[in-house]
């Protein structure tokens, strides 16, 4: 049982079978129409090879095939190969033939070569389509990559071992998928967010509170730490450290005492640690961000923002800390660290969202 040509809604599927959805379903590669997809936003045709563009195997390219690559490079259309051959030196010959490119990466359903191709074109993800005959690597991939999908049925029985017992379990995914089909008279989306949850700006701030509470447990331990807990001839650290900084007149101009002058190094250190494992974290899981060269611009931005956000996290834990005049210092200090990194939060995310980790445009 194949998924019958037309368009689907994935948000009709069940939460299990919704990320095996594609977007639309044809018969073949010939049967869709370049100019359409044109006209609906995209940019970039990320394009199966075996028994999509040709045969499995097949150092053949049809002649029909051919054609429609050339149509929609016509068009405008960046092409890309995205394919989990083994065979890198065929992949390199089908894309020097047709003068498109090849992708490579960690095979489908990974998002590595979705995220390569769209980094090397500079696409965003609404500008992409990806063309494939397999739901379990090419529209699943696609989902996880936030790209629109076309399924097509394979242009030949002859399959890889493995993607014969695939096409089994594609059996029981259609059979769940038929129902979330689109009549021709239906104009809604494709994909219609029922949930607040479905929408990616909310995925990427949950992820983005969550590191950031990590970090935050991590900042707050290690000023803890440094304040109230670290020895250091007789007494603590801190002591020591602000009754140095009070006798060189440096913590007489921001501090009441040697506790308090003291704090703004623990704040420091904890920030500085806390930047780090913010930086690891966001870029690889909140923003899913790869490739070397974007890797070293975005983190310039990163620092810039971040530093900012640590000077500012300083400057208001400092003020806080010193204006609430409490008996415990361990109490002032903590609302000082909890009431700064709850504001600097919105500097720090709003800065990385749309500075650090936006996509340039090109």
């Amino acid at each position: 049982m194949r998924l019958p040509p037309g368009r689907y809604n994935r948000m009709a599927a069940g939460r299990m079978s919704r990320r095996f959805c594609p977007t639309s379903a044809s018969e073949n590669l010939l049967t869709i129409e370049p100019q359409l997809l044109w006209e609906s936003g995209k940019r970039l045709i990320l394009l199966d090879a075996d028994n999509t563009l040709l045969p499995w195997r097949s150092e053949e390219i049809p002649e029909t095939s051919r054609l429609w690559v050339s149509r929609a490079q016509a068009i405008g259309f960046k092409i890309v190969l995205v394919s989990n051959t083994r065979n890198q030196a065929r992949l390199q010959m089908l894309a020097k033939e047709l003068n498109v490119t090849a992708a490579v990466g960690k095979f489908k359903p990974s998002r590595s070569m979705f995220q390569f191709a769209m980094q090397q074109t500079g696409a965003t993800p609404e500008e992409v389509v990806m063309i494939g005959d397999q739901i379990f690597t090419d529209v699943l991939g696609a989902n996880r990559s936030g790209v629109d999908s076309i399924l097509v049925h394979p242009l030949a029985e002859r399959e890889f071992i493995g993607t014969k017992f695939n096409r089994l379990l594609e059996k029981v995914i259609t059979r769940r998928l038929l129902h979330t089909m689109q009549s021709e008279e239906d104009d809604l989306p494709i994909v219609k967010p029922q949930g607040i949850f479905q929408r990616k700006i909310v995925r990427q701030f949950a992820k983005f509170c969550v590191v950031g509470g990590l970090s935050f447990l991590i900042d707050y331990n290690i000023r803890m730490t440094l304040q109230f807990a670290v020895p250091y001839g007789g007494g603590l650290l801190s002591d020591h450290v602000g009754n140095v900084l009070m006798q060189a007149r440096i913590g007489t101009l921001y501090a009441r005492d040697a506790a308090s002058a003291f704090f703004p190094i623990a704040s420091l250190t904890g920030g500085v640690i806390a930047l780090l494992n913010s930086f690891f974290w966001n870029r690889k899981w909140t923003f899913r961000i790869a490739g070397a060269e974007e890797r070293a611009a975005q983190f310039r931005k990163f620092v810039i923002i971040s530093v900012s956000g640590i000077l500012l996290n300083t400057l208001i834990s400092g003020i806080v800390f010193n204006l609430m005049h409490l008996q415990d210092d361990k109490v002032g200090a903590r609302v000082a660290t909890v009431l700064a990194t709850g504001i600097v939060a919105f500097w720090n995310f709003f800065g990385q969202r749309l500075y650090a980790f936006k996509k340039d445009p090109k």
